[in-house]
């Protein structure tokens, strides 16, 4: 069974670091041996993040990322259960949330995902990557 889940949450460190960025290469392998595919948005010290996979492996990789110390404030936006993946071709794809805010704040000015339903912060990427075919 394929699920999706999308969280958020804020970065511990006093100034938001590149560590979202530096790390890439280490998350896209460790997500191609699991089979998880998705999206990490980062930047203003904000992780939004959605994985895609089989339900045990994406559950166990939330449940290893919850009790990571650099960060904090973190909160499941949407789960679901899926028949086929959208982020089918990359193991880890990589938004930097500016980018994604630009967009997301022309139809929705007030957009914040700790206050937004989970549904729209998730069609606010699909419908970004849409536009935006290439995986970083």
């Amino acid at each position: 069974m394929l699920v999706r889940l999308l969280y958020v949450s804020k970065e511990i460190a006093q100034q938001p670091s590149n560590f979202a960025e530096a790390n890439l290469e280490k998350f896209r392998k460790k997500n191609q041996l699991n089979n998880i595919t998705g999206v990490l948005c980062s930047g203003e010290g904000i992780f939004l993040q959605v994985l895609e996979g089989e339900r045990s492996a994406v559950n166990k990789l939330y449940a290893n990322i919850c009790p990571d110390p650099r960060h904090t404030e973190i909160e499941l936006l949407h789960y679901e259960e899926i028949e086929e993946r959208i982020f089918f071709s990359w193991s880890m794809d990589y938004i930097p949330i500016s980018t994604l805010y630009k967009v997301i704040k022309i139809q929705n000015p007030d957009f914040d995902p700790y206050f937004s339903s989970g549904k729209l912060a998730m069609k606010c990427v699909i419908d970004y990557l849409r536009l935006n075919e290439e995986p970083h």
